[in-house]
Order: structure tokens, then sequence, then C-alpha cells
């Protein structure tokens, strides 16, 4: 009886694992985007969320750090990204869908290489055509 009480409980702690690994994008405004110029301080290529920590000079010359979050490492080489693509020290444009609550950063979805190359994902390709709606 042990022995069933134990692995009926390691049954239902597994289902429980990939329900806690992920979140919802509803605190990001998905149905537009907005566009920052700025230098990476860093850029985690991980999952379940790449993350980029860009510095964004102010009209008094200071850096202000403003902290994203993007898709998957599986999402962003879908739309071309590779490992190494950008890092720290590299001047760059990022869109990004801001957050509801108003605060600085958002979730990434391109991001403008000061040689100009382009590295985005689907939403990004929509919202610019202006095909995007909200899920």
């Amino acid at each position: 009886m042990k022995g069933l009480l134990a692995g009926i409980a390691v049954c239902l702690g597994i289902g429980v694992i990939p329900a806690s690994a992920h979140h919802s994008l509803a605190a990001y405004n998905l149905s537009t985007y907005k566009t920052v110029e700025g230098t990476i301080k860093t850029f985690e290529w991980s999952n379940p969320h790449a993350k980029l920590a860009l510095i964004v000079p102010g009209p008094d010359g200071r850096g202000t750090e403003w902290d994203f979050e993007g898709g998957s490492i599986g999402r962003l080489t879908s739309g071309g990204w590779v490992k190494g693509a950008v890092g720290p020290g590299d001047k760059v444009t990022v869109a990004y869908n801001p957050r509801r609550s108003a605060a600085i950063g958002g979730f990434f979805i391109a991001v403008t290489t000061a040689a100009g190359t382009t590295y985005s994902i689907d939403r990004f390709k929509d919202l610019k055509a202006g095909n995007a709606s909200e899920p």
C-alpha cells in the first residue's frame, strides 16, 4: 500500500512540474510594440525565456537599466536568432511589447544591431505588417 501511495504521489508531482515552469504573458501588451536604443549589459540565452538587460541613456546622460524577457531558445532560433548574435557592449535597438503596468522594459520581440541586422520573432513581423491581434 505504501508503494502504491508513493507511486501516485510521484505521478501527481510530475504532472505539476510543467505547469509551474511557465507563466503567462498577460503582463505585456502583445498587440503593440515600442522601441528603445541602448547598450546591452547582459544577454542570457536560456530557457524558458531569454533575458536581456539594456542600459538606456537618459536626458541627463546617465544610463537606466531596462529589463526584458524574450521567447524560448526554440522560438528565437525559429526567427533566425543564433547564440552569440548579440552580447554585452553591443549597441542595439530593441522592439518590445510594453508592460501593462507602464514600468520600463517588457517582452523583447526584435533586436536590431548597429550593423543593421534584425533578429525577430513572428509577432514582431505581424505587428509591423499590421496583422497582429492580441491573443
